[in-house]
């Protein structure tokens, strides 16, 4: 139905038709309540008809709503009735008419580019692929800002129900076949990916096909893909390249390798970043004019044929005098903003130990990435498109690029290694225990933090005794980790945890030790990590942003109050660790993340994947054990520097508290529900206590038994007469398995104890077996071996990796997590041996904490998971941020020197 002027649509009012497409007609339109002009796109009347098509439109909508960038042309809201779409009116022309006039100028023509790639970036970033980029799809006002339109507009009318689902995924699907399909959107095949054209899933990837197609057009003034019919532009597109000399003589050589690389038909070979593309842009500006690498000597007449021997004299003097006249200094480059994506198939790791090291000079970073559940050590330098892996980093963490470049610095579960950053043999440097941190001291030694509890040593590069370099000093210092050396190595800069917070770095304080004095001093309370700057000052973490503040690295004392310079960095709250890091030359590299990482709730989570949150605020949760007759879920909650039990009832909604003060951790039930068993941390660290108090708060808690360490309870015998738990040495920090009977002064046993870490005893219904988690390979594996300490025999049950072992309630299937995802395997224990089938998974993107204290979730007698979510599920970002330049950013604030 057309719309004619005058018409009311909701509250607004139609002023004349702007276009149509296979996506709708689009009207602009004045809103009378706010009085702007906007555009609304009606959906095609298919579209309007379909009740689930319209439904999965307007949730698509709300995401889409969400994008608020300058590039962007903002979403509204919608309509009902006709279903349409409230967008910003953006005036001035679209590309499609500009070029109609021919090619644009590479210079203007890049700076349109840079704008769109930082509109494509930030909708990346989001999550939300646009699908459909074309230059009718880009606007430039009348003062030169670009505005993408509609983004993500195709998955946002797309159904996933409709037959030839993957045909959907592509927004330029033009057989007459496909277009009576229901769900097939319209378009311009010429700016299609090979994947596209095939029907396959489109990615992020397909976007920047298209923006190579794009800017290859604006340089050009013709498609790179073209053809009398559009078969003939799908066979272009899936077997040729563009016409590479058609590009302009002054095309920038590193425009052109970018083009080559959006343009790649293979995906895994293409560009993976639009913010990549971005950079590469502004750097062509920014340097002098440059053509294409084409020798054009013959274009011109030789200048040194034409000029007589007085012309030469003449040359040299005038060469003579400018390199003696003062010249103004050259201006310093701009900021500049680059995103590095995870190779394929693998994450960035973002838990318990920073995840990246930027190199002196800014050219490289070294990032940890989990693929196949298995951290490895990737070092990307700066004049590559992709990371290289490290071959031997299996198991690695805590990446530390040497000052001169050469050597990137690891650890594993019990080593800390060296491996150059070319690749090539790692070399072995220490032995260690779970570190919390490894950096350079010089180029020969480290400073390593060596174990979860405990201060720091300095350890020969090459190998050899370490010394002390910190000691905590008082009972209630529990570790002194993350460390760096100031400049010069007069003083080292660290984290200190407590015993108070033991898994709460919210409130930590960083620390300075100056070397020749053996000094203290407090320079930051509230802080999570922080590292120095050349600069004159401190950045430092805390909940998901970055911070700085004056330092005189002098008189080692900080100046005026901090100032918040970046938000959505991620970290983890549970050890401190904050994933971002400084070269010296000025370039920031941080994991980039949105909303607050370390914020969770408790979810129901079925077989399907199907999340419904249940009804308590957002907060801190750990280990949730459902009661054994699947009504109540008690819950341990960090919150306010303490840690307590509550209990919720799926039944009635109520959510109470079960303990009030101190650090009370890893809840679980009796047998028969009557009773919840927790462990109290003493504040020094040096004991745990297990308690258990009436489940419905009849009774006052009772202690049970005392031992004189640090514990988490894993498993309690059905009698409730023996515990099972896991627990560090105070010596060796070796985690072990033992167990204990539950009466005063009893005294523990060991039942599990190897080199190697292991935890989560997690004892099976009938008491025979003991599944755990063991850390002897490069990565977590589940096993089961006998409940009974005499008895012998072990097994492994997960094959690619296993985290957080969970009997089911019948003990005929044991689960377990690693990464973001669920396994479960069938298991048949009830003869003398124990028998397990092969590994099949059951959920994805299964929220991955790694607490140090126990499991993320719990299995209900129905088969349904109670899961601990993050409250933002768009939190999670697998983007390594570079921002060149960032020195200028923090001189803003002043300096402490």
């Amino acid at each position: 139905m057309k719309h004619t002027p005058g018409t009311r649509l909701g509250p607004y009012e139609v002023i004349a038709p702007i276009g149509a497409g296979g996506m709708g007609e689009v009207y602009r339109a004045r809103d009378t309540r706010l009085n702007r002009d906007v555009a609304i796109k009606v959906l095609p009347e298919m579209f309007a008809l379909d009740a689930e098509r319209i439904a999965r439109f307007e949730r698509e909508a709300q995401v889409l709503a969400s994008l608020n960038h300058p590039h962007i042309a903002q979403v509204h809201g919608v309509i009902d009735a006709p279903p349409a779409l409230v967008m910003e009116f953006v005036g001035g022309e679209d590309l499609a008419a500009r070029l109609r006039r021919g090619p644009i100028p590479v210079p203007e023509a890049l700076a349109l580019a840079a704008q769109i790639a930082e509109a494509l970036a930030a909708a990346h970033d989001r999550g939300i692929v646009h699908r459909d980029l074309k230059p009718a799809n880009v606007k430039v006002t009348d003062d030169g800002v670009v505005k993408v339109l509609d983004f993500g507009l195709a998955k946002a009318l797309e159904t996933p129900a409709a037959p030839g689902a993957a045909l959907m995924d592509s927004p330029t699907i033009t057989s007459p076949a496909a277009m009576t399909r229901m769900g097939v959107i319209l378009g311009t095949a010429a700016y299609m990916s090979p994947e596209q054209a095939r029907g396959k899933t489109v990615d992020r990837s397909a976007d920047l096909w298209a923006f190579g197609a794009l800017l290859y057009e604006l340089l050009t003034g013709k498609a790179a893909f073209e053809g009398e019919t559009v078969t003939d532009v799908l066979a272009a597109i899936v077997t040729r390249d563009p016409d590479w000399s058609a590009l302009p003589a002054d095309t920038p050589p590193g425009v052109v390798r970018l083009l080559r690389r959006c343009l790649n038909r293979d995906r895994r070979g293409r560009l993976a970043d639009a913010g990549e593309a971005r950079f590469q842009i502004e750097e062509a500006l920014a340097a002098p004019a440059a053509g294409t690498g084409v020798d054009d000597s013959a274009r011109r007449p030789s200048r040194a044929m034409a000029l007589a021997p007085w012309g030469v004299a003449a040359v040299l003097a005038i060469a003579l005098i400018a390199a003696l006249w003062p010249r103004p200094a050259a201006p310093r480059p701009a900021m500049t903003h680059v995103s590095i994506e995870a190779p394929p198939r693998a994450v960035v790791s973002t838990v318990l130990r920073p995840s990246l090291s930027i190199s002196s000079d800014g050219n490289a970073i070294a990032f940890i990435a989990t693929s196949s559940g298995v951290d490895r050590l990737y070092v990307r330098a700066g004049d590559q498109f992709e990371a290289r892996l490290l071959d031997g980093t299996e198991g690695a963490s805590n990446p530390a690029i040497s000052p001169d470049g050469r050597w990137v610095a690891f650890s594993t579960a019990s080593k800390v290694y060296k491996i150059p950053v070319t690749g090539g043999a790692k070399i072995e440097i220490a032995t260690v225990n779970d570190p919390r941190g490894v950096s350079w001291d010089t180029d020969a030694a480290l400073l390593i933090t060596p174990n979860w509890v405990g201060g720091i040593v300095r350890v020969p590069a090459n190998g050899g005794a370490s010394s002390v370099v910190t000691s905590p000093v008082t009972e209630k210092e529990r570790t002194h980790r993350w460390p760096q050396a100031l400049p010069g190595g007069k003083a080292v800069l660290f984290t200190v945890g407590d015993f108070d917070n033991p898994d709460n770095y919210f409130n930590a304080r960083i620390d300075l030790h100056v070397i020749a004095t053996g000094e203290r001093k407090t320079l930051i309370n509230g802080a999570e990590m922080a590292r120095y700057s050349p600069t004159g000052h401190l950045v430092y973490g805390r909940d998901g942003s970055l911070f700085a503040v004056p330092f005189d690295a002098q008189r080692l004392e900080v100046g005026a109050a901090s100032e918040r310079l970046i938000q959505g960095v991620s970290g983890d709250n549970t050890s401190g660790a904050v994933h971002f890091d400084l070269s010296p030359a000025g370039t920031l590299a941080y994991v980039a993340s949105g909303g607050n990482q370390t914020s969770t709730r408790l979810a129901w989570v079925d077989r399907t994947g199907r999340v419904e949150y249940l009804d308590v605020p957002a907060g801190a949760y750990a280990d949730p054990a459902i009661s054994p007759d699947g009504r109540r879920v008690a819950v341990s909650v960090i919150a306010g520097g303490g840690r307590d039990i509550w209990i919720y009832s799926l039944e009635r909604r109520t959510f109470t508290r079960a303990t009030f003060g101190g650090q009370n951790a890893t809840p679980l039930w009796s047998a028969d529900g009557a009773w919840i068993y927790y462990v109290s941390l003493d504040p020094s660290g040096s004991s745990a206590t297990i308690w258990r108090r009436a489940a419905d708060g009849s009774r006052d808690a009772e202690s049970l038994v005392n031992l004189p360490h640090l514990l988490y309870l894993n498993s309690i015998s059905r009698d409730g007469r023996v515990a099972f738990f896991d627990h560090s040495h105070a010596a060796t920090r070796e985690s072990d398995i033992g167990y204990v009977a539950l009466e005063k002064e009893a005294a523990e046993r060991p039942l599990i104890s190897t080199p190697a870490p292991e935890y989560l005893g997690m004892l099976s219904p009938d008491g025979r077996w003991i599944a755990y988690e063991s850390h002897e390979s490069s990565r977590a594996e589940t096993y089961v071996r006998p409940a009974d300490p005499a008895a012998s025999g072990r097994w492994q049950v997960s094959t690619t990796g296993g985290r957080e072992p969970k009997w089911s309630r019948d003990g005929r299937t044991l689960y377990y997590r690693f990464d973001n995802l669920l396994l479960a395997v069938d298991v048949d224990a009830a003869g003398a041996g124990f028998q397990s089938g092969v590994p099949r998974q059951v959920l994805t993107n299964v929220y991955d904490p790694r607490f140090a204290t126990g499991l993320a979730y719990d299995v209900h007698p129905d088969g349904r998971f109670i899961m601990i979510r993050r409250a933002d599920e768009e939190s999670v970002s697998n983007t390594i941020r570079l921002i060149v330049n960032w020195f200028d950013e923090l001189k803003r604030i002043g300096s402490g020197r």
